[in-house]
């Protein structure tokens, strides 16, 4: 009676592990496909430690930047206006600015960042500093 009672209560609980499980992959992949000013398949929190380390040195922490040329991520009407589509070849093959002085380099001059990375980062431009509207 024993042995019955112990194996009915591992299979509930195995029931309700497997639930678990299948509950956080949800909440995970709505996490990941998470739209943001009409852009998704970003993370914004993982692109805010890319951003740190690659992005902050020319674009600065409040995305106003740092260097002559580098865009103001928080001006009406400016950079994040873009297309998307835009905005991305931008970050994965650099951008020189008609009236900067100095060129973005592909990637942000950090060849490792993996198109996941890239697409990121540009979750969280969007999530930190809006729309650009």
């Amino acid at each position: 009676m024993e042995k019955k009672m112990i194996r009915a209560h591992a299979l509930r609980l195995s029931s309700v592990c497997i639930a678990v499980t299948a509950a956080l992959a949800s909440v995970a992949a709505a996490a990941a496909t998470t739209t943001i000013c009409g852009f998704s398949g970003g993370d914004p929190v993982h692109g805010k430690v890319v951003y740190a380390q690659t992005c902050v040195a020319c674009h600065g922490a409040n995305g106003r930047g740092t260097i002559p040329g580098a865009p103001d991520f928080t001006k009406k009407g400016g950079v994040l206006t873009k297309p998307h589509a835009a905005l991305t070849d931008h970050i994965e093959r650099g951008y020189s600015s008609p009236s900067s002085p100095i060129s973005m380099p592909p990637r942000g001059g950090n060849p490792g960042l993996s198109d996941q990375d890239v697409k990121d980062v540009h979750a969280y431009l969007h999530q930190a500093f809006g729309c650009g509207k």
